[in-house]
């Protein structure tokens, strides 16, 4: 792979125990992120998507084995211990969970969280953090910033909770955003909101993204390069228009011939994969 990639992944296998012995979730995956372009990975639940962004970010559930290498801009990051990861999540990756609402703490401002984070990895004084913290909802377009800083989680809007969770994420400029399934439960107006506001930040950072959600009409609004995902294999990959306009796999035109079209005429649904 090229020496240039931002985020290389190779060979990527997760295994998991269990009582008939050892299962692969993710098999032997390979993909690679350069800085302001985003892969779409896509796939069923429980094709491995999730578990791979986890792998990347060093957050397996207990028991999870990683085999392979993941290099952030040349540095692999298997093998590293807990603290050294801990240094990397949250300022060179950050990421972007499906449910705001319960990965934001109930019990804090939503300026806090921004400013415990920053001060974790980057130090600094209370006012400087509370600073960063507000810019950071700014560039979210969250109205008021000054005064909604002091908000709990539950004083916003889904929408809203889903920029703070933006803001947290891209607060200190991480070199590749992971963003699982971020729009899933958002009405298709926000959907399209959060959407423009992830390009945005990316044209004006430069970043690398992850983006991960079983849904191929969203994908294909954000991404320039795609991976299908089915039962941890890799089925497909190449750029967004290749795999879109030219697969030529079964199991991805059967996700493809699933998205709801205005046009469809009413007849028998087809199993995905069929």
């Amino acid at each position: 792979m090229n020496a240039h990639h931002l985020l290389e992944v190779e060979h990527l296998t997760v295994t998991f125990p269990t009582s008939r012995g050892d299962v692969d979730v993710v098999k032997d995956i390979s993909f690679t992120v350069d800085g302001g372009q985003t892969i779409g990975i896509v796939g069923e639940s429980g094709s491995g998507k999730s578990m791979t962004s986890l792998a990347v970010m060093g957050l397996l559930p207990r028991g999870g084995r990683l085999q392979g290498s993941i290099r952030l801009k040349g540095e692999d990051l298997v093998g590293r211990t807990d603290r050294q990861l801990r240094r990397i999540r949250g300022d060179r990756i950050g990421m972007v969970f499906q449910d705001p609402l319960s990965s934001l703490n109930p019990y804090y401002t939503v300026g806090l969280q921004i400013e415990e984070a920053y001060r974790a990895h980057r130090g600094g004084s209370k006012k400087q953090a509370r600073k960063v913290a507000i810019e950071a909802l700014q560039r979210v377009q969250i109205t008021d910033a000054e005064r909604r800083v002091n908000h709990y989680p539950h004083q916003f809007s889904g929408g809203m909770r889903q920029r703070i969770m933006i803001a947290m994420a891209t607060a200190l400029e991480p070199d590749v955003l992971i963003a699982d399934e971020p729009t899933t439960a958002l009405d298709v107006t926000v959907q399209a909101q959060i959407l423009e506001l992830l390009a945005d930040l990316q044209d004006a950072t430069g970043m690398g993204m992850i983006f991960i959600t079983h849904d191929l009409a969203v994908v294909s609004e954000i991404a320039d390069h795609v991976l299908v995902m089915r039962n941890g294999d890799q089925i497909e990959q190449g750029t967004a228009q290749a795999v879109f306009s030219r697969t030529t796999q079964p199991y991805t035109r059967s996700l493809l011939d699933a998205v709801p079209r205005i046009d469809d005429v009413v007849g028998t649904l087809k199993e995905i994969g069929e």
